[in-house]
C-alpha cells in the first residue's frame, strides 16, 4: 500500500469538505458602526448612514461593540423602535460585546434603552434578505 497516496487523497478529501461547508455555511460577522462600535453617535442617522451599504443576509451575526453600563441592545418592535420606548421588548443585551444572529428574513429593529442614547440616535434598523439559495445543478 502507497501511505503517501493514501495520505495525499485524505488531505485532498479533507480540503474539499472544508471548502464545501465553508461555501454552504458561509456567514457574515457585521461589526455594527465599524470603528465607532455601538455608542451615541455624533448625529442622528448615524447608524442609518451605516447600515445603507450592508447587505445583510439570514445566518449573518451582528456584533455590537459597548462598554457595560455605558450602552445596551434592545431588540424590539417598529412601534417601539419609531418611539424609543420598551413596551414590547424582545431581548436585551447588557454586558457588552452582544452578538445577534439574524436567524430569519424581514425587519429588525434596536436601539440603546439607556439615557436618552435612542433620541439621540443610537438605533438600528435593518432589513435582512433570505440570501442566496445554492445553485442547483442538472
Amino acid at each position: 500500500m502507497d501511505y503517501e497516496k493514501v495520505h495525499l487523497s485524505l488531505l485532498i478529501s479533507t480540503m474539499i469538505s472544508y471548502l464545501t461547508l465553508e461555501c454552504v455555511s458561509s456567514k457574515t460577522t457585521h461589526i455594527v458602526g465599524d470603528r465607532v462600535g455601538w455608542a451615541s453617535p455624533g448625529y442622528n442617522g448615524f447608524y442609518e448612514n451605516w447600515s445603507k451599504n450592508v447587505t445583510f443576509n439570514v445566518g449573518d451575526v451582528l456584533l455590537f461593540q459597548y462598554n457595560p453600563g455605558l450602552s445596551t441592545v434592545v431588540h424590539v418592535n417598529k412601534d417601539d423602535y419609531d418611539h424609543c420606548t420598551t413596551r414590547n421588548v424582545m431581548q436585551t443585551y447588557f454586558r457588552g460585546n452582544s452578538s445577534i444572529t439574524l436567524d430569519h428574513p424581514g425587519e429588525y429593529f434596536f436601539f440603546c434603552s439607556v439615557g436618552k442614547h435612542c433620541e439621540a440616535g443610537q438605533k438600528l434598523q435593518i432589513s435582512v434578505s433570505q440570501g442566496n439559495p445554492p445553485s442547483k445543478t442538472s
